[in-house]
């Protein structure tokens, strides 16, 4: 009985180191390689997608706040004339040739010194 034991051992053993040997071996084929480098890629695209994802996210994140903090907002309510988006023949040129946002910084109706 002892005997019939171990051999069922053996036998288990060899099976087992079998199987083990074979996906080693096929790991290292062409197709198992091509299979790895496969996988690879597969992940590192799907971390660049991730990161670049996430840097859009935080680019237009923080372009809203700066836009929000930063821009003027002009009397008229037309936001494009700050940043001389309409053209110059509307706005008119200045003695630099380039258009002057028309926007108020505080809410007095006092005027503005031009300078």
């Amino acid at each position: 009985m002892r005997r019939l034991f171990w051999m069922g051992v053996g036998a288990a053993g060899t099976v087992i180191a079998a199987r083990r040997l074979r996906t080693a071996w096929y790991r290292y084929t062409p197709a198992g390689v091509a299979e790895q480098v496969e996988a690879a890629g597969v992940g590192a695209v799907a971390a660049t997608r991730s990161a670049l994802d996430r840097f859009r996210d935080a680019f237009t994140s923080r372009q809203r706040e700066l836009v929000d903090q930063l821009l003027v907002a002009p009397q008229g309510g037309d936001p494009s004339a700050v940043l001389g988006r309409r053209g110059r023949q509307e706005a008119g040129p200045s003695a630099t040739g380039a258009a002057r946002p028309t926007g108020r910084l505080d809410d007095d109706d006092e005027p503005l010194d031009d300078f």
